[in-house]
């Protein structure tokens, strides 16, 4: 008989219209269209980046020819897997091969890997959440790909740092978003971004295995999608 897991932990992120986007893309609408008091039911619009929110990219995000959501199975956005201790972090900081290399032994190929560098906290539109997130260097990037993992999640905005201009923020690093998602997913690793709740995963620990699930809508021919992400102890 199936046995049920005994916690199950929300790693995804709330949408609304408040929720931070990634500041070269539009807000979120999300609106009523239709009320049941007036309409005899009710009926909501989203209008919204396939890259929204907790959500998973696909290697057509950057490899002009690579596999979009779609050409993966169902089985390729779950899986076991661990989340690794990175926090605390300093704004701007970059995730460096110094400190992967602790969990080496730990790693198993086809495995989810989830970096806690407790960036959730800031989530919000706060320049924190925005601009200043931890974010791979292209050799971690490299030497995550060579470990095989099936997938490689983050609490910050994205495994690549800022780069760009903002009104309120100049570029973050000069380590391309290119040269930290590449590795990734030109090995069809799937990056998962905006995650959140990862700590209470690790409960205390500096690591600790679950079981990640983060399956996208059944999307056709696009480069990411929004998930609900969650982990099963």
């Amino acid at each position: 008989m199936f046995q049920p897991p005994e916690k199950v932990i929300d790693l995804s992120n709330p949408i609304d219209e408040r929720i931070p986007v990634w500041p070269t893309l539009p807000s979120v609408v999300l609106e009523q269209s239709a009320w049941a008091a007036r309409d005899g039911f009710t009926m909501d619009m989203v209008e919204m980046s396939t890259h929204t929110g907790t959500h998973v990219d696909a290697p057509l995000h950057f490899v002009p020819d690579g596999n979009t959501l779609d050409d993966f199975p169902l089985e390729k956005f779950m899986g076991e897997g661990i989340v690794l201790d990175l926090a605390p972090k300093e704004p701007e900081a970059p995730i460096t091969v110094d400190e992967l290399e602790a969990f080496a032994d730990d790693i198993e190929p086809e495995d989810v890997v989830m970096l806690h560098t407790g960036w959730d906290q800031y989530h919000g539109r706060t320049p924190e959440y925005l601009f200043e997130f931890p974010y791979l260097t292209a050799e971690a990037a490299e030497y995550l790909a060579d470990l095989e993992p099936k997938a490689v999640g983050t609490d910050g905005a994205s495994v690549g740092g800022w780069v760009d201009e903002a009104p309120a923020h100049g570029p973050a690093t000069d380590v391309g978003p290119d040269e930290s998602h590449l590795p990734l997913l030109e090995n069809d690793i799937l990056p998962i971004e905006e995650l959140r709740n990862l700590g209470e995963v690790l409960d205390g620990a500096d690591r600790r295995r679950a079981f990640f699930l983060f399956p996208p809508l059944n999307y056709r021919g696009t480069s990411g999608g929004s998930v609900r992400a969650f982990a099963f102890l």
